[in-house]
């Protein structure tokens, strides 16, 4: 267990130096992302995305969203966390909102039945759910609270920081 759990921090601390080092990246790199059930093999996937989106303010306010994603090889749930940073217009970073839990995958959206979408599920705390339509192999787009992709998805796009695919030999 200890051995999946290093080699996870080793890939968080990876991807914050890869990301230019935003000053609201990983507030603190050495925290510990936390792998439920992991077997013995300790095959996982970590996928992160990261994105700016602009918040429901219209003030030209943003989010800054940070996301780690990690699940076991060949599953298709497993455990996320979030951090959300609000910036405001003029550039500065604010308020930063955590959260963690379990990911679900679900198939379709109103508008597209075959779309991938990762629903987000926090522990505790909040009821607020985050629906990530899956647009391709490096690209999540946030949707609304009834599961429709915006009209400038461009907007409300998250990019993959590091796809982190780790094979046991």
């Amino acid at each position: 267990m200890k051995k999946i759990v290093f080699t996870v921090l080793a890939a968080a601390a990876l991807m914050a130096c890869q990301s230019n080092n935003k000053q609201n990246q990983m507030a603190d790199e050495s925290e510990a992302i936390e792998i439920m059930g992991a077997d013995s093999t300790g095959m996982m996937d970590i996928f992160a995305y990261e994105g700016v989106v602009p918040s429901e303010s219209g003030k030209g306010d943003s989010i800054d969203y940070m996301v780690i994603i990690t699940q076991q090889i060949d599953t298709v749930n497993g455990v996320y966390q979030l951090t959300q940073t609000y910036v405001t217009a003029d550039g500065k970073a604010g308020q930063q909102m955590k959260s963690k839990g379990k990911k679900l995958f679900q198939r379709g959206t109103p508008q597209d039945k075959m779309a991938k979408v990762y629903k987000l599920v926090p522990d505790s705390g909040s009821n607020q759910t985050v629906n990530l339509w899956v647009e391709s192999d490096t690209t999540v787009v946030l949707l609304d609270d009834q599961m429709k992709a915006p009209a400038k998805p461009d907007n409300h796009r998250l990019k993959a920081v590091k796809h982190h695919h780790k094979h046991h030999l």
